[in-house]
C-alpha cells in the first residue's frame, strides 16, 4: 500500500476531487484550507502580501491501483506543467 499526498491549487479542487473519484479513490482526508510555500513556488499564505492557499488529500491505495492512479495523476501534472500540483508518495508500513 501507499500513501497519495497530494497538494494542489485550490483552483483544480473540482478537477481533483472528480478525477480521485473518476479513479475509484474512496477513502481520503480532505484539509481545504492548506497555507504554505514550496522549494520552487511563491508562498501561499491566503494573506494581502502572498494571497491564496491550497487543498491537501492523503489517500491510502493499494499496491493494484497505485500504478493505474500515479499514471493519471502524472498526466494532470503535465497538463499543468508542474505548476501548483505536487503528489507525494509514502510507505504505509501499517494501518491500525
Amino acid at each position: 500500500m501507499k500513501l497519495l499526498f497530494i497538494t494542489y491549487d485550490v483552483d483544480f479542487d473540482e478537477d481533483v476531487m472528480g478525477m480521485l473519484n473518476s479513479l475509484g479513490v474512496t477513502g481520503f482526508t480532505k484539509w481545504d484550507r492548506v497555507l504554505g510555500k514550496g522549494k520552487n513556488s511563491e508562498p501561499r499564505l491566503d494573506d494581502p502580501v502572498w494571497p491564496g492557499f491550497n487543498c491537501a488529500v492523503a489517500a491510502v491505495v493499494g499496491d493494484d491501483d497505485q500504478e493505474r492512479i500515479l499514471a493519471e495523476l502524472k498526466k494532470f501534472s503535465s497538463r499543468l506543467d508542474g505548476k501548483g500540483f505536487k503528489v507525494f508518495v509514502l510507505p504505509v508500513l501499517t494501518v491500525i
